[in-house]
């Protein structure tokens, strides 16, 4: 049974039956209510339900939409949105209530109905894709033009180059959609300014160099083809775990093999892409949250806004943007370099900075961040874990909730020393020798392989506790979010599987039977068909197939194969998971599991399974879907999204590949905890590593059975989760008020009321939480803690939650706006920063810049003291 969700956003202002009336005569409304439905709209709702100069198409449909018409689609949308648990809450109480009747409703009931079937039928009921997504279309706007291909790759290759240069920084920065938009607008302007009338005729249309003015589709187009930019790093982390001198220095990863393997891992993701497109791009329910701000800043940038007064507010969206990135600009020199401990404020541990406990529980750094409310003055490090000002409240709630539950266990596994962890720091990424410090995986392999004497001579690899919890969690995680998944939204995945059949059997078109205006929009541009995707993904296989024959990685092909079929199986839920929540999981670690098992002491085909496996977040399911489904919102051409796709994949992954190149090379102590400019791989090379040692080498039949035994496990933890929130769900609004009714004459009121305020709120709380986010709040610990998720839920619960409720309009203008000239005065800043005071770094010693390590929150220690025979564990020669 479907979770309603009630933390979902307010969908009208004055719209609820108690508050029907809006001031207006009762005699006056009834006798309105037989005329135009539409002058009885405030202006302030309607700001809400037409926030982008749509209004007179809106109130056109409502004062055309026929009652019995009306009545048909409010009824039709209620069971079609029944499992959608980013539906409006009080918009379905709503609609429940209008089909009981106008008796039981309100004297506007007739309006009211319109104005939920027209926000059905002709816009959307989701507030965040109204204040973006016009249901209007201009088939002749020019988009895929001359110019906008060519700013579109330009930016794309700095980009490229911003996002794998800063990719081993942690926490990471790139030069994101919202610092292109920016940058893109002057641009495209400049050309409209300077670039004459110059064209071609080609394919039935004229294609010129200046075909005027720069457009809104123009500026998404080149944001879509830049896009791509960011993502040609997902083969990275292998490249610099296989190269990098601290950890194996492997001699044959050159250009070539870096250029390969980046290439066909893209090009995958991109094939895979036309398999999920049913699932993830054309259902309504498949929102995609993160798109919202994105596409709200072009439209600050490029739509010219009439000029008006909400919440006292008459700024336009695009200086209001211009302002607020400014300042930002500005300000990130105190959090970045003047005034680093605002970044990282860790102010309780500086009343004792020598007290262990106090930053365990408190610490920023090493500590678990609990117990801090005010963590951080950076916006970086405050918007690192959820994406707090476009993702759905509940989903980051509940993603927190999951993070406190998860410290606790943290601290459970480290003060019992579970596995031996009370030696190591409480909350690392890194794996640890039985020394306490950082593992050299040279010492125990020969020929890129484990040498069991020198293994037995120098040690196993240690988690710490929060990592211990991470891997944990992850492999509990699978069969939550699959189960949860495929039962809770089985209606919209099992039509989008009818759907991909009937499209490949019988040519069904992936508009067809759409219920929503963006999908009957989208029906006049033609699709791209399915062998175009199918065609790149056999290219990309037969790629990676060379690959393996020329490189000495010890990969099989049939490893190829393996994982390709693992992601069909579970791409479906994970990529609609991201689409209706806005978090981004991928399935590593599952096949890590299968690597380790299969091929025990080869840690290049470990390496290269995360890398592939990893499709299910990187090939897709955060770019090349999300993409197509931000083209779906902007009504531009499907097969102009593809070619804009292929052709930039191609170009950038030599700039990967160079850039890649150019940081192993020329950054001095790179991977190291101590680099001068945070470059510590501390998110991507160091987990990488850590596991690689402990799956790739040691294989998943020791770590399971002698290692870390509490693992295998997890997984059957997962499968009960799952069936006892599916069992509370399906089972508890039915059986759970007669029990409770049951109870209560049963025994005295005193106790009834502490079982009411306990057992039955708990009880109660199962038929709305989602356990697949609750699992992935305890998934993100290290090396992330608290004091990188408190700010972010603070800010979430203001922008998300009271805003909505009580600011709609100004949250519709300035929400999404808000959250992308930050990030993109931030990004600006700290590439200025970068190369003025960090590639030869320039240091500024003073108490504001060294007070949040120089307590033991800046140590990377145990609580135990190391034994003094010098290690901790099992004898030597007697390791697992």
């Amino acid at each position: 049974m479907a979770v309603e969700n009630p933390e979902a956003v307010q969908t009208h202002v004055g719209t609820t039956p108690s508050s029907s009336h809006d001031g207006q005569d009762p005699e006056k409304t009834r006798a309105a209510a037989a005329g135009q439905y539409g002058d009885r709209i405030p202006r302030e709702m309607l700001e809400t339900l037409a926030p982008n100069g749509e209004a007179d198409f809106i109130l056109s449909k409502i004062n055309t939409m026929s009652e019995g018409e009306a009545l048909a689609v409010v009824a039709e949308s209620l069971e079609f949105h029944s499992d959608d648990w980013n539906f409006p809450s009080d918009m379905r109480r709503r609609m429940e209530k209008l089909l009981l009747g106008p008796k039981s409703y309100g004297d506007l009931w007739g309006r009211d109905l319109r104005v939920d079937a027209t926000m059905m039928r002709w816009s959307s009921p989701y507030p965040g894709v109204r204040a973006v997504a016009s249901p209007l279309d201009d088939v002749s706007v020019p988009t895929e033009t001359i110019r906008a291909y060519f700013l579109g790759i330009s930016w794309a290759v700095v980009g490229t180059f911003m996002s794998t240069f800063f990719n081993s920084r942690f926490p990471g920065i790139s030069l994101s959609n919202s610092v292109i938009q920016i940058l893109l607008f002057p641009c495209g302007r400049f050309c409209q300014t300077v670039l004459p009338d110059w064209g071609f005729a080609a394919f039935g249309a004229r294609h010129s160099l200046n075909p005027g003015p720069w457009t809104f589709k123009e500026q998404m187009f080149a944001t879509i083809t830049f896009n791509i930019a960011i993502y040609t790093t997902n083969s990275y982390g292998m490249i610099l775990v296989q190269r990098s001198p601290v950890y194996y220095g492997l001699d044959f990863v050159d250009f070539g093999y870096q250029l390969m393997l980046t290439l066909f891992v893209q090009l995958m993701g991109m094939g895979l892409a036309g398999y999920l497109r049913r699932f993830s791009v054309y259902p309504v329910k498949a929102l995609w949250p993160t798109l919202m701000p994105i596409i709200a800043m072009n439209r600050a940038l490029t739509k010219p806004e009439p000029r008006e007064s909400i919440n006292g507010w008459t700024m336009s969206r695009y200086r209001f943007f211009l302002v607020t990135a400014a300042s930002m600009f500005f300000y990130y020199w105190l959090p970045g370099f003047l005034f680093t401990a605002l970044s990282q404020f860790n102010w309780m541990t500086w009343m004792a900075p020598r007290n262990l406990s106090l930053a365990v529980l408190t610490g920023s750094n090493m500590g678990l961040g609990l117990f801090n409310p005010v963590t951080t003055f950076d916006w970086n490090v405050a918007t690192s874990s959820y994406a707090a000002l476009a993702a759905p409240f509940f989903s980051t709630c509940t993603m927190y909730v999951g993070s406190v539950l998860g410290g606790f266990v943290i601290l459970a596994i480290f003060y019992t020393n579970m596995y031996n962890t009370g030696y190591l720091p409480i909350n690392s990424s890194s794996a640890f020798a039985n020394d306490g410090k950082p593992y050299v995986v040279q010492k125990i392999v020969v020929g890129n392989k484990l040498d069991l004497d020198r293994y037995q001579s120098y040690s196993p690899p240690f988690y710490s506790a929060g990592y211990v919890l991470t891997v944990g969690a992850n492999f509990a995680f699978y069969p939550v979010y699959f189960l949860y998944i495929m039962v809770n939204q089985w209606k919209t995945i099992g039509k989008a599987y009818v759907d991909f059949y009937k499209g490949l059997r019988y040519g069904k078109g992936n508009y067809e039977d759409a219920m929503d205006v963006h999908n009957r929009e989208m029906a006049k541009y033609s699709e791209v068909p399915d062998w175009w995707f199918l065609v790149i993904f056999v290219g990309a296989i037969v790629v990676s197939i060379v690959w393996a024959h020329i490189y000495p990685v010890g990969v099989p092909v049939w490893l190829v194969f393996l994982i390709i079929g693992v992601n069909l199986v579970f791409a479906v839920p994970l990529s609609l998971l991201s689409a209706t929540t806005g978090t981004n999981l991928g399935l590593g670690s599952l096949i890590q599991i299968i690597t380790g098992f299969l091929l025990p002491n080869n840690p290049n085909a470990f390496l290269f399974g995360q890398t592939l496996g990893s499709w299910a977040l990187a090939g897709y399911g955060d770019n090349y879907v999300q993409d197509q489904k931000m083209a779906h919102y902007c009504k531009i051409a499907p097969r102009a999204v593809f070619r804009s796709q292929i052709g930039t994949i191609v170009i950038t992954c030599f700039v990967a590949v160079a850039t890649q190149n150019f940081i192993l090379n020329n950054v001095e102590g790179l991977c190291t905890p101590d680099q001068p400019s945070r470059f510590t791989c501390a998110n991507d090379g160091a987990p990488l590593y850590a596991n690689s040692l402990m799956w790739g080498l040691m294989g998943s039949d020791r770590v399971f059975n002698s290692v870390y035994p509490l693992f295998k496990w997890c997984f059957l933890m997962g499968t009960v989760i799952a069936l006892v929130f599916l069992a509370g769900q399906g089972w508890g609004p039915r059986y759970l008020p007669g029990v409770r009714d049951k109870i209560r004459g049963k025994i005295s009121p005193r106790r009834f009321d502490t079982l009411d305020r306990t057992v039955f709120r708990f009880v109660a709380s199962l038929m709305w939480l989602n356990p697949v986010l609750i699992i992935q709040g305890i998934q993100h610990w290290a090396p992330s803690n608290l004091a990188y998720k408190t700010p972010g839920f603070i800010l979430s619960y203001v922008f998300m939650y009271w805003l909505p409720r009580h600011r709609l309009a100004w949250w519709s203008k300035y929400n999404y706006v808000l959250s992308a000239a930050l990030t993109a005065g931030l990004a600006i800043s700290a590439l200025v920063m970068f190369f003025a005071v960090g590639y030869h770094p320039v240091s500024l010693k003073w108490w504001g810049n060294t007070v949040s390590t120089a307590g033991m929150d800046g140590k990377q220690v145990g609580w135990l003291p190391i034994p003094e025979r010098g290690y901790f564990g099992p004898e030597k020669g007697q390791f697992p």
